[in-house]
């Protein structure tokens, strides 16, 4: 009987974190088709797997910020959510074709994984 509950335990693990994945998917997917400038000659191609981290600082952001402004795939005046006082953060990269132009993000986005907080063009 041990077993079930362990398997049960295991199986409602995977569909919970699975559901997170998708979440974090479809906000950088709804972010990029509103901020790229060739959104419509997007494709995206892969997603990696969602990851979190507590180590990035405010200056950080500003850079990062600024940088994807100034890359020429996104428009101007990105508009970002504000990280949590709690710093907690989730990373999902992002892999795409602009056209034939193979591209990769990196996306950090709020903890209820609805908002972008900043994007690092790789």
């Amino acid at each position: 009987m041990k077993h079930i509950y362990i398997i049960i335990g295991v199986m409602l693990l995977l569909v919970s974190c699975n559901g997170r994945q998708h979440d974090a998917e479809n906000a950088v997917a709804e972010f990029m088709t509103e901020n790229l400038n060739n959104a419509k000659e997007m494709r995206i191609t892969k997603f990696s797997r969602l990851d979190s981290t507590t180590k990035i600082k405010d200056s950080v952001f500003v850079v990062l910020r600024k940088n994807a402004e100034t890359s020429g795939r996104y428009k101007k005046g990105l508009q970002y959510a504000q990280p949590s006082t709690r710093k907690m953060l989730y990373i999902v990269r992002v892999s795409y074709k602009l056209g034939e132009t193979e591209c990769s993000d990196t996306y950090y986005l709020d903890e209820s994984l609805a908002k972008v907080v900043a994007v690092k063009n790789n």
